[in-house]
C-alpha cells in the first residue's frame, strides 16, 4: 500500500479506527482499574481479619464476631473469608449455635475454591462438632474419605465415634492407627494410649 493509498485507508475508516481505539484503552483500564479493585478488596480484607484475630485473642467476642460477619458478607471472594467461617463456626459452638456452626463448616466443605487441606479441617472439626451432639454416627460418615496429612486426626475422631457407639473393637483400631501415623517422640501418643486404656484396651 502507497502513501496515498495508506493516506485515503486511514481517513475513509478514520471513525472505526478512533473507535476501536478508545474501546482498547476503555478495556485496558478497565482491567487495571479492576486489578486494583481486587488488591484493595484483598488489603481491606487483611486489616479485618487482623482486627478479627485480635478481638478474639482479647475475649471480645461481640467485635469478633462483626468482624467475621463483614468480611463473609462483604469479602466472600478473598481467602480470609474462609477463615472467618472458622472463626464463625467455633464461636457458635462454643454458644452452642450448632446449627448455624454446621453451616459455617458446610460453606468451607462445598466449597469449590477452597483447598482440599482446609477442606479436611472443616471435615474434622464438623465431625467433632457431631460427637458434641452425640451423633457418631454422621461423624464417621463425614471422614469416610482417608486424609494422609491429618491421618492421625481423623483416626482418633474416628476412635472416639467407635467409642460413643460401644464399638470398642474397632475404636481400638482406629487409636492404634493414630499412634501409628504419630512420630515415635510425639508427646500425643500417651494421650492415645489413655484412651485405649480407658476403655480397657492395652496399648
Amino acid at each position: 500500500m502507497t502513501g496515498p493509498e495508506l493516506s485515503e485507508f486511514l481517513y475513509r475508516h478514520r471513525i472505526s479506527l478512533v473507535a476501536g481505539t478508545i474501546i482498547i484503552l476503555l478495556a485496558a483500564l478497565g482491567f487495571f482499574g479492576y486489578e486494583k479493585y481486587q488488591r484493595n478488596q484483598v488489603q481491606r480484607a487483611a486489616v479485618l481479619y487482623n482486627e478479627l484475630v485480635g478481638a478474639s485473642v482479647a475475649g471480645q467476642v461481640s467485635t469478633a464476631r462483626a468482624s467475621a460477619d463483614t468480611l463473609v458478607h462483604q469479602y466472600g471472594h478473598t481467602p480470609y473469608a474462609i477463615f472467618a467461617h472458622f472463626f464463625l463456626a467455633r464461636m457458635d459452638s462454643e454458644s452452642n449455635q450448632m446449627p448455624a456452626a454446621e453451616t459455617d463448616l458446610n460453606t468451607i466443605i462445598q466449597s469449590r475454591s477452597v483447598p482440599r487441606g482446609l477442606k479436611s479441617m472443616a471435615k474434622l472439626s464438623l465431625a467433632r462438632l457431631y460427637l458434641k451432639q452425640k451423633q457418631a454416627q454422621k461423624a464417621l460418615d463425614l471422614l469416610k474419605a482417608p486424609d494422609v496429612a491429618f491421618a492421625a486426626l481423623q483416626d482418633e475422631i474416628q476412635g472416639d465415634a467407635y467409642v460413643e457407639l460401644h464399638q470398642n473393637g474397632k475404636a481400638m483400631q482406629a487409636y492404634r492407627s493414630a499412634i501409628v501415623a504419630l512420630p515415635a517422640a510425639d508427646p500425643y501418643r500417651s494421650y492415645l494410649q489413655m484412651k485405649m486404656a480407658n476403655i480397657g484396651v492395652a496399648p
